[in-house]
């Protein structure tokens, strides 16, 4: 998939899936440097996820895809939002008796005017695995869709606003690419079994802010 047409799926849809971005090589590398990482790094996310902030200057292959140039390139010319920040390691499992999932529920990142992010798979994710899942062509509807804590949207406004036929849930093999404009309504959804690895990457505005 080129440039282009990443691109031109951002633009109409909020986001690009490029399957077999990284070889699964690549993905079983980035497993074994997890595996040998301080666990005093980790620390619990909004939805029970078990992340590592700024893992990009702990594991090289969380560095390498921080730094990727393609990425960075599509994130310049979608948006003013392409100063990437911070690559965040994420590891989704079951709890017993508890709801986990990446992110808390449904929510957008930011009411600003675009949000870049882009995300891998560095395990296999089926629909039973916490997959990422997203509202495609919402972005405008965003503004009237009742929030609460921390940008936070009910599942209700979700299914009562936006079809279901633009609630798109990504799975796909190790090595998936997400590319979106998370100032459109995502989550991961529940786990319920497995565990499932990522890395994501986050892009800011310069100075923080839109400009």
């Amino acid at each position: 998939m080129d440039r282009e047409e990443v691109l031109k799926n951002l633009r109409e849809k909020g986001f690009c899936v490029i399957d077999n971005y990284w070889t699964r090589e690549q993905c079983e590398k980035s497993l074994k440097e997890i595996e040998h990482m301080n666990q005093v790094l980790f620390v619990k996310g909004q939805g029970g996820d078990i992340r590592c902030q700024h893992s990009n200057k702990y594991l090289k292959t969380a560095n390498d895809f921080f730094t990727d140039p393609f990425i960075n390139q599509v994130s310049k010319e979608y948006s003013a939002c392409h100063r990437p920040d911070r690559t965040v390691l994420g590891i989704v499992r079951p709890v017993g008796g508890t709801k986990v999932d990446s992110g808390g529920g449904w929510h957008v990142d930011s009411e600003q005017e675009h949000q870049f992010k882009s995300m891998i798979y560095l395990t296999d994710v089926g629909t039973d695995n916490g997959p990422f899942m997203f509202a495609s062509e919402s972005r405008m509807i965003v503004p009237s869709l009742q929030k609460y804590s921390n940008l936070r949207i009910f599942d209700n406004e979700i299914r009562e606003k936006i079809e279901s036929k633009k609630l798109v849930e990504i799975t796909g093999k190790a090595g998936t690419c997400i590319v979106v404009d998370t100032t459109y309504p995502h989550r991961g959804k529940e786990i319920v079994s497995g565990t499932r690895y990522s890395y994501t990457t986050y892009y800011y505005y310069e100075n923080g802010r839109k400009k």
